[in-house]
């Protein structure tokens, strides 16, 4: 097996996931507001029964809201 230089620009880029309680709390808003945002196209990513956000897909969402 060959063995090959990694690029900086290959560096692993890792995803960090907040709960839907983070969301909340870092959108300020309500449960129930978070699923009518959902509805509007919040991205959300299911993990096992658990549904999870990332702040980049949340600050990114907000600004294209704008």
């Amino acid at each position: 097996m060959a063995r090959r230089k990694i690029d900086k620009s290959e560096e692993k880029i890792e995803k960090v996931f907040i709960s839907f309680a983070q969301a909340q709390e870092f959108l300020g808003v309500s449960h129930q507001t978070i699923y009518n945002l959902m509805n509007k196209g919040l991205p959300s990513y299911k993990i096992g029964k658990k549904r999870v956000f990332t702040k980049e897909d949340l600050v990114n969402w907000v600004k294209s809201q704008s």
